[in-house]
């Protein structure tokens, strides 16, 4: 089952509304591919969830639970990951450019092919090659 997003135009963009995020997930919904770009998404739940190819550019996502959540080629540039619960995530060429990871749980995380370039992990610059 896809999720089919309510949506609202402002100008030539859709923004998805983050109630309809969290009613999709409780509903076992796929969101998979959805653009979720600037979405407030804090203290949200999606452990387990496929998130394959979601936009989540400038996206906060502070304390959420991504516990055994595939991240697989997503884009979470500047996005806030700070306090989430990233166990057992697989990160799998998503780019985190400039991500903010401080604080975050990472025990098992998969980041391959993974753009982490001025990411900031524990208060720290990720500097890696792409």
């Amino acid at each position: 089952m896809t999720f089919e997003p309510e949506t609202k135009k402002k100008g030539q963009l859709f923004i998805m509304d983050a109630n309809a995020v969290t009613q999709a997930i409780r509903d076992g919904k796929s969101i998979a591919g959805q653009d979720l770009s600037g979405l407030n998404l804090d203290n949200i739940d999606f452990s387990g969830a496929d998130l394959t190819g979601c936009n989540f550019n400038k996206t906060s996502l502070k304390n959420a639970n991504l516990s055994k959540v595939k991240l697989i080629n997503c884009d979470l540039r500047l996005a806030d990951l700070s306090r989430a619960n990233l166990f057992h995530a697989d990160l799998t060429g998503s780019k985190l450019r400039r991500a903010n990871l401080t604080g975050s749980i990472r025990m098992g995380c998969t980041v391959k092919r993974s753009a982490l370039k001025g990411a900031y992990i524990a208060g720290e610059v990720a500097y890696l090659e792409d």
